[in-house]
């Protein structure tokens, strides 16, 4: 999945681009892609020491709610959030794609790896056939939510539904990503892709999901 953040205002704000958000408060949600993909989209509109942020829960519902009472200035969303906000009259201010990633830890071997990348390869292939056919997953994914149920197949933003196959890590992608994060203080010592990234095991598993008697 290649994730869509978007950086929303209320309908009420006087906030219309990114740049007028220096010094005022947003809500991220620290520790998850939302959060770093927040602090890209401040840090290309202004200086880093205008970028003000807050710790804000996790629950994308008490985000969107927080933002409408008028707790912060701005936060970030996924979907189906974002289609909620603007259903809403909200306006994105910024909107960034990044990397949906899964993690192996040690004791996963490359069959195993192997089969989830098949099963993703294929589940790819099916969404980008027919995108809307597959954003019922987003109102799946919320319960009880009334403002979720509330949305249909069609107010969705297809531009917002972005997939793709999944291949090795790229390098070059993983060390700015550290360092750039380290440079924030979220993440300790410097990179090693020795350490970081299992080339024995990723390159086995491509291997055996690309082979042609995978099935």
């Amino acid at each position: 999945m290649i994730v869509c953040g978007a950086l929303v205002v209320s309908s009420g704000s006087s906030v219309y681009t990114p740049q007028e958000l220096a010094g005022k408060l947003v809500a991220l949600d620290y520790g998850n892609g939302t959060a770093y993909a927040g602090l890209l989209m401040l840090e290309g509109a202004m200086p880093r020491a205008a970028v003000n942020t807050c710790a804000a829960t996790a629950d994308p519902a008490e985000r969107f709610a927080g933002l409408l009472r008028g707790d912060f200035e701005a936060t970030v969303l996924q979907e189906p959030y974002i289609t909620i906000a603007e259903k809403a009259g909200c306006r994105l201010i910024s909107t960034t794609f990044f990397h949906g990633t899964w993690v192996a830890d040690g004791s996963v071997s490359a069959g195993t790896y192997a089969a989830f990348v098949r099963a993703l390869t294929r589940a790819v292939r099916r969404i980008n056939a027919d995108k809307r056919r597959y954003v019922s997953y987003f109102i799946r994914d919320f319960p009880g939510n009334a403002e979720v149920e509330a949305l249909r197949p069609e107010d969705f933003d297809l531009n917002r539904i972005r997939l793709k196959e999944p291949g090795p890590i790229p390098e070059s992608e993983a060390r700015w990503a550290w360092e750039w994060m380290a440079s924030w203080g979220l993440m300790p010592g410097a990179f090693d892709v020795a350490t970081q990234i299992n080339r024995t095991v990723e390159r086995e598993a491509h291997e055996l999901a690309s082979s042609p008697l995978a099935g």
